[in-house]
């Protein structure tokens, strides 16, 4: 079983490729500078063959432009189109992959996405279409923010993430775990859903089109001219696409802290934010898995303890209705089956009513999967129904009675003070719990009786 698709590299160990960061980046850690040493490595890997990933090939191209311009024996225009071509190469092996629709989306929205500043696509296109090249300063500094951004999002991001194929941390910032996260910075965020679902509601697929090229690729309307938009002006999938942004910012900086932006999530969530919710999980990495980890948690705390955040939100019916919700439109079956070990490991730990729910829901669609994919994932399929054999045989209907009669801080049930039948929430799931321990069945065993004897039946 394997948590990732294995792929061919050019590096025999790990500790080559951290070896070649340091020498990429002597100056974020302190070694010498062997940066030409670097690019001489990534020449030799690249000759065997085209394994290379396009981070670390775009790091050494724009390391090489950046060496050739501090030995000061070149002339401008050769150090001009050598940073042109190393930037137009790192944006397009970039921008190009994500070009999978029938119709091409705008560079600039593709950027946006990735967190590429947009004002690299237009140097871009200006090192492309335009008659004159970028000037030199402009070209500098161009390549010292790209190599920072690869940095960020490729040699010093966290390894388990993944980034459009690639095994690297490309879609979220590196944090520390003790990261303050501003509560007023997500409230600002959700305040916003509300009116994405209304726009979700009557388009519920409007995040998959895809938009016809703009200016930015090239192409112009035959038509005419284009006409120029007031500023004000912003068409619906721009508008979520600006929604998405800021919510992967907020998802970002809650890194660490992950439960305070999902519980602030919840505690606003509202039945018809089924479009939201599909939205999320589909453009923001871990979010499924995420949410998943966090209602799984906190029902098992309500269980044995009788409060949780989850709880105060949702009663007995109402967590039913969001547990559905989530398994229908925040999991995707493909990606649980290629992130298996994660997940097994997470359903294992919480062996309750919920995670029956996810291993059934993920188990019924994966039997429409194509047979291409089952053969590939026959060991994690076959781990799958194990498990979901596993649940159904220990999972009771107790565990949403004992959830449902949760008392929680305001809401528990209250007797007036003095009362002899004061009870807590407590009370009530230990004998629970005592009933459901006398339901089993027992067994007797004879023991001799010293000095019996025989009566008959009804006689003491």
């Amino acid at each position: 079983m394997r948590e990732y698709e294995p792929r061919v590299v050019p590096w025999r160990f790990k500790s080559d490729l951290d070896e070649l960061s340091v020498w990429f980046y002597p100056n974020k850690s302190g070694a010498p500078d062997m940066r030409r040493e670097g690019v001489a490595r990534v020449k030799c890997w690249s000759s065997r063959g085209p394994y290379v990933p396009h981070t670390v090939e775009s790091t050494a191209h724009l390391t090489d432009a950046k060496l050739t311009d501090e030995q000061g024996i070149t002339s401008d225009i050769p150090l001009q189109l050598s940073y042109t071509m190393a930037m137009i190469r790192f944006v397009n092996g970039l921008l190009d992959p994500t070009q999978q629709s029938q119709f091409a989306i705008p560079l600039h929205v593709l950027a946006e996405r990735m967190g590429l500043p947009s004002w690299f696509v237009e140097l871009r296109h200006c090192g492309t279409h335009e008659r004159e090249m970028p000037s030199l300063e402009m070209l500098r500094m161009a390549t010292d923010q790209a190599l920072d951004w690869l940095w960020d999002n490729y040699w010093n991001a966290e390894p388990e993430q993944e980034f459009y194929g690639e095994s690297a941390g490309l879609d979220s910032e590196r944090a520390t775990p003790d990261s303050v996260v501003d509560s007023q910075d997500i409230d600002r965020v959700l305040r916003k859903i509300p009116s994405i679902s209304n726009l979700l509601a009557s388009n519920r697929d409007l995040w998959k089109l895809q938009r016809v090229s703009s200016t930015f690729t090239g192409e112009q309307d035959a038509r005419g001219p284009p006409i120029k938009k007031s500023k004000k002006e912003e068409n619906p999938e721009e508008r979520l696409e600006r929604f998405v942004v800021t919510m992967k910012d907020a998802w970002k900086s809650s890194r660490g802290q992950r439960d305070v932006f999902l519980e602030k999530f919840m505690r606003k969530y509202r039945s018809h934010w089924r479009g939201v919710l599909e939205l999320l999980a589909h453009r923001i990495h871990s979010f499924g898995f995420d949410l998943s980890r966090w209602i799984l948690e906190n029902y098992e705390l309500t269980l044995k303890s009788g409060q949780s955040p989850l709880r105060e939100i949702f009663d007995g019916p109402q967590l039913q209705k969001v547990v559905s919700q989530v398994c229908e439109h925040a999991l995707d079956e493909k990606k649980m089956i290629m992130d298996w070990t994660r997940w097994c490991e997470m359903l294992r730990n919480h062996p309750n009513w919920i995670a029956l729910q996810i291993v059934e829901s993920c188990d019924a669609r994966n039997s429409s999967a194509n047979e291409k994919f089952r053969k590939r994932h026959h060991d994690e399929i076959r781990e799958l129904k194990g498990l979901l054999q596993r649940f159904k045989t220990c999972v009771t209907s107790s565990d949403l009675t004992m959830y449902q009669i949760a008392s929680v801080t305001k809401n528990s049930i209250e007797v007036s003070r003095g009362s002899p039948f004061q009870t807590s929430a407590n009370e009530i799931l230990q004998d629970l719990q005592k009933l459901k321990q006398a339901a089993e069945p027992k067994s007797f065993k004879w023991e001799p009786v010293p000095q019996w004897t025989p009566r008959p039946f009804g006689q003491v």
